[in-house]
């Protein structure tokens, strides 16, 4: 039997409250309670359907003046202030302009030749347009990668968990064009779009709200372009300005987690435009929204339901808001052996708070590390990876071999 339109909208507002809505208990709160409330549901389902989203009407709820309390208390503020909530419904999109994505963006941009001219589709306010101008702050197992802009410590500090990174803190790029398509940017200089932005950050996200305060700062002293249409239909026309403005640059087009909001048909020719241009294309999606994307990663071994790709090849799998990554490398190792690999390079030798290191970061014990180690030094990848850290390790266990026997 076919849902109805009211119950297809409260079915969005519950699933929305046991997926996405876990990261706020405020809005999960909000949200199952509106599932069960059939008179603003009905006010609900007069919005057109994009405009029912669960995130999308709740934060239009916070910027007509809905206080963050608990739904009894603020259920007449709901009903009181529909009208306006209507109103900016109609009027806004959910765009959701992190600028941790910038961690993924540049995990790809590292394997790109520069100079870079970026082009960002669903670019919102240009937050992750801007991936030169931030510091970086990765943690992997048993060590730190950090890597800051040519002129020195940004104020904003983009910290991730990433795996299979390798022994090089990451390249910050040259970028020497850069242009954002969006059907309805925002300017940081409006306050307006400004108080927008800013509630798009779910209510208990106070790190995350001053990281795209102090984004949004970085982004009103840095010259881009900001293009008003669909993505597709400016996509052309965009990589073109950038060819003309910056003609010895690299042309990369980055589609952060914006695809999935195309219909399949818009998808597919996005997808074989970016494929057959002479561009290079970074996009992060969900697993299922490209054609094939979901069995390439299966061929990998990338598990997570958010993949990053280059080129259409997914190269990582990650959290949506790029607070972690899991790297594929070109050597052949997997994620797991390159960070021992890499851990063994931080803690080189018999160190005394060796063993306790081992147990903290990897769950074994001493013997068992090293015969794991000893397993991915011998192999191909390894050599192919690092032949010098191979050699120097196959001397170092030769010449503690050989200690041993004397003893």
């Amino acid at each position: 039997m076919a849902l109805s339109e009211r119950d297809r909208a409260a079915d969005w507002f519950r699933r929305f409250a046991d997926a996405e809505g876990r990261e706020s208990q405020r809005y999960r709160e909000w949200a199952l309670a509106l599932a069960e409330d059939d008179e603003l549901l009905a006010k609900i389902i007069r919005l057109p359907v994009a405009k029912r989203q669960p995130v999308l009407l709740l934060t239009c709820a916070r910027v007509a003046g809905v206080p963050l309390r608990p739904f009894a208390t603020v259920r007449p503020d709901f009903v009181k202030l529909w009208p306006r909530i209507a109103v900016l419904a109609k009027e806004r999109a959910t765009q959701t302009n992190d600028p941790r994505r910038c961690s993924p963006l540049l995990i790809a941009l590292n394997r790109i030749q520069g100079p870079i001219a970026l082009i960002e589709v669903g670019a919102s306010a240009g937050l992750t347009l801007i991936p030169d101008r931030y510091s970086y702050a990765w943690t992997a197992r048993g060590r730190r990668i950090v890597a800051d802009p040519p002129s020195g410590p940004s104020t904003v500090t983009l910290a991730a968990k990433v795996a299979g990174w390798g022994a090089n803190p990451p390249t910050i790029p040259l970028i020497v064009y850069r242009e954002g398509i969006d059907l309805s940017p925002l300017r940081v200089a409006s306050s307006a779009d400004r108080e927008w932005l800013e509630a798009l950050v779910w209510p208990e996200q106070t790190d995350r709200l001053d990281t795209v305060r102090n984004a949004a700062d970085i982004v009103a002293d840095v010259d881009l372009l900001l293009t008003v249409g669909d993505a597709l239909d400016q996509l052309r026309a965009a990589v073109a300005r950038a060819r003309k403005a910056a003609p010895k640059a690299t042309v990369v087009v980055w589609s952060p987690a914006v695809l999935v909001y195309l219909d399949p048909a818009r998808r597919a020719e996005f997808q074989k435009y970016c494929r057959r241009a002479t561009v290079r294309w970074i996009s992060l999606d969900g697993r299922n929204v490209l054609a094939g994307l979901a069995a390439a990663a299966n061929k990998r071994g990338l598990e997570g339901d958010y993949l990053l790709t280059l080129d259409g090849e997914p190269i990582a799998e990650v959290d949506p808001l790029g607070r972690s990554a899991i790297v594929l490398n070109t050597a052949g190792l997997s994620p797991d052996d390159m960070d021992l690999i890499e851990f063994e390079r931080v803690h080189w030798g018999a160190l005394r708070s060796k063993e306790s290191l081992v147990r903290t970061h990897w769950g074994l014990p001493l013997v068992r590390y090293y015969q794991r180690l000893y397993a991915i030094m011998e192999s191909a990848a390894a050599r192919r990876y690092d032949p010098v850290l191979v050699r120097t390790f196959d001397e170092s266990r030769d010449s503690a071999n050989q200690r041993s026997r004397r003893e």
